[in-house]
């Protein structure tokens, strides 16, 4: 009985640790899509326009990633003892997922410019890389520098 116990506890925590996390992720979208809206100074014609698109755009990139993520990452790996087929293997897969991501950001930027003046295009990139920088920034707890 006490194992049973035991294991319905285990699993309410995964289960509830699982959920906390979606709750995150759904949250920092939120924020991503109203910090983007912000910086682009979207009119309501444009916004109409733009938002099903980005939200694709954010979908399938998430999608690319989590597929990238299964792959063996070179980064976090410890080639001391691969072979040299296998570090080919892994350079390789990396190659291919940064093409992957390249060739996702030059369709969804054609998508982008049919709806968005070109500035507001090169304004969406830079606002991505501030929010990026803004969220490790909070992350680590520290201040603008």
């Amino acid at each position: 009985m006490k194992k049973v116990i035991i294991i319905s506890l285990m699993l309410f925590g995964i289960q509830s640790a699982w959920a906390q996390k979606e709750d995150f992720r759904e949250k920092l979208t939120e924020q991503r899509i109203e910090f983007i809206k912000k910086k682009l100074a979207l009119t309501v014609e444009e916004e109409k326009k733009f938002m099903p698109i980005y939200t694709n755009y954010m979908d399938e990139f998430e999608a690319l990633r989590k597929e990238n993520k299964e792959s063996e990452n070179l980064e976090k790996t410890d080639l001391t003892f691969k072979t040299d087929e296998e570090c080919e293997k892994a350079i390789s897969e990396m190659i291919n997922a940064k093409e992957k991501e390249l060739a996702l950001i030059k369709k969804y930027n054609e998508e982008f410019k049919k709806v968005l003046p070109i500035k507001k295009v090169a304004m969406l990139y830079k606002a991505e890389h501030e929010f990026k920088r803004e969220i490790i920034r909070k992350l680590r707890g520290g201040k603008k520098k």
